[in-house]
């Protein structure tokens, strides 16, 4: 394990990424380009960052001040995923979000399972590397695999969870995307192109279209597109494999383990979400000692994206409770 200082710091766009990792032989300007555009249509102005973490390089985002909130992203994309919820979070904590390994502007991984308690354990030595003692916790799709496997690592550093339609808490999942992430067919199903990135999103990641404005809309895809373009398609076909099989999510945590998570956890559902059932989210809730579960109507799978006004309506007197600095 190695952690290192940060490498450079940057505002809203004056830097280029670092070439190495999975952009030695690429130019990762389109990328970054289309990070700030997404970012800027929600309003975000957050600080550019790198940290050497295990060998790699680990990209975030930084915007606010007061105690931390760690935001983790879904298996797509990458810290601008939350471009819609950083500014308003930051008027309350100092928001971190990092791009999850292989994601972004990230570097890869060599993925090993447990896939969500590996990235899980690199994420901890980031927040070492930034000396950051306790946060509060933000995880939504994989992110929130990733969170639940954080506050099982760090538990006397989590002060609160909060979950957005999360992994990691029921096998189900489409039975289509199963057989696409097995070995033979992952390959092609996440070769990047703009026509599969939009369909994805409108067929999967979200219930209604109109909730997102057209502009918004083509920022959010040209992101998710090049985040995808960028990424090393074997590194993420072997991560997948780790997460899912023909049965569904491979990574689940079990009763007792949510019995045993010891934080005050908040879990979100989108109503009409297609690809995690919403009775995985409450199944927990009866679980989680110090929980409580909250439907967001009339969104999908990423409500974050959908109607992010009614997500920080329920997330912000949540945080608000927590314990005082």
């Amino acid at each position: 394990m190695t952690t290192g200082p940060v490498e450079g710091t940057a505002h809203n766009g004056h830097d280029a990424a670092p070439r190495h990792g999975r952009f030695a032989g690429a130019d990762p300007s389109e990328l970054t380009a289309a990070m700030w555009q997404l970012l800027d249509s929600g309003g975000a102005s957050p600080t550019n960052r790198y940290v050497a973490v295990d060998g790699g390089t680990l990209h975030f985002l930084e915007e606010g001040v007061g105690r931390p909130l760690v935001m983790l992203h879904g298996a797509s994309g990458g810290a601008a995923n939350w471009f819609r919820l950083i500014k308003p979070l930051s008027e309350l904590r100092r928001v971190l979000a990092p791009d999850l390994p292989g994601f972004g502007l990230s570097t890869a991984i060599d993925a090993h399972a447990p896939l969500g308690k590996t990235v899980a354990g690199i994420i901890l030595r980031w927040l070492d590397a930034l000396s950051v003692p306790s946060f509060d916790l933000v995880g939504t799709s994989f992110g929130g695999l990733v969170a639940l496997r954080l506050a099982q690592l760090a538990p006397n550093r989590v002060r609160s969870l909060t979950l957005i339609d999360a992994t990691g808490l029921g096998r189900t999942y489409p039975f289509l995307l199963r057989l696409m992430m097995l070995p033979p067919f992952a390959p092609l199903a996440l070769r990047a192109s703009r026509r599969g990135t939009e369909w994805s999103l409108r067929r999967l990641m979200i219930s209604d279209r109109r909730a997102i404005p057209p502009e918004m809309w083509q920022r959010l895809v040209e992101y998710l597109y090049q985040s995808a373009r960028a990424t090393d398609v074997s590194k993420l076909a072997r991560g997948f494999s780790l997460f899912s099989d023909l049965r569904g999510q491979r990574e689940v945590l079990s009763p007792d383990e949510l019995r045993a998570l010891d934080v005050p956890t908040l879990l979100l559902w989108g109503e009409h979400d297609r690809f995690v059932p919403a009775r995985h989210g409450r199944h927990a809730a009866a679980l989680v000692p110090h929980s409580e579960f909250r439907i967001i109507p009339r969104a999908g799978h990423s409500p974050n994206w959908e109607l992010p006004d009614e997500v920080i309506e329920r997330m912000v007197p949540f945080l608000q409770r927590g314990p005082a600095e």
